[in-house]
């Protein structure tokens, strides 16, 4: 009997512990998903707003900036990334022709810092 108790505790433990390391790889790109706010700092044509677009389909991250008068996506991402409290999303810069980075930490529930190509600083927060 003390070996089949035994056997459920360790049972019922390992289940917990797969629950919560599930829940700690799903999390951090649900905080992503929504609209967000951002403010690119010092980019050569000087400081600029940028709507971002983050959605989930079929478990990926996907999106692009938005355009902020016609509310749609005008350059979409070619590949996000979540690692841990950090995405990073690849686009095609329309002026240099070439695919940029950006990237978003999570600060707290509704604001994120990050950079675009490691050089110029953003800040934002989630759009309500």
């Amino acid at each position: 009997m003390k070996k089949l108790s035994a056997l459920f505790v360790f049972s019922f433990l390992s289940m917990l512990f797969f629950a919560s390391d599930l829940q700690a790889q799903t999390a951090p790109a649900d905080y992503f998903v929504g609209t967000w706010n951002v403010k690119a700092i010092g980019l050569p044509n000087g400081d600029t707003n940028l709507i971002l677009q983050f959605e989930k389909k079929d478990g990926k991250l996907s999106g692009g900036i938005v355009d902020a008068a016609t509310k749609k996506v005008i350059n979409p991402f070619t590949k996000v990334e979540v690692v841990n409290n950090k995405v990073t999303a690849y686009f095609m810069a329309p002026e240099q022709q070439m695919e940029v980075y950006l990237n978003l930490e999570k600060k707290d529930d509704t604001n994120v810092k990050g950079s675009i190509m490691d050089m110029f600083n953003m800040e934002g927060t989630k759009a309500k």
